[in-house]
């Protein structure tokens, strides 16, 4: 399976399965784990056409737009 392809809800952790994603994001956008503090810097746009938003997940939940 490739990145693009959406994921089958059944297959993600426990606990995430209800997340809303983060949209898609752009270059230059930070986003923060709210439990560990540990935190991404996108370099390169999303510039995916499905129809899901991105995801990214750290301590079993989804980042925040830091």
């Amino acid at each position: 399976m490739n990145m693009n392809e959406t994921t089958d809800v059944a297959s993600r952790p426990a606990g995430i399965a209800n997340d809303h994603g983060v949209g898609w994001p752009k270059k230059g956008e930070r986003y923060r784990c709210t439990t560990c503090g540990m935190e991404i810097e996108v370099t390169a746009d999303c510039h995916c056409e499905a129809a899901d938003r991105v995801h990214f997940h750290c301590c079993g939940k989804e980042l925040r737009k830091a």
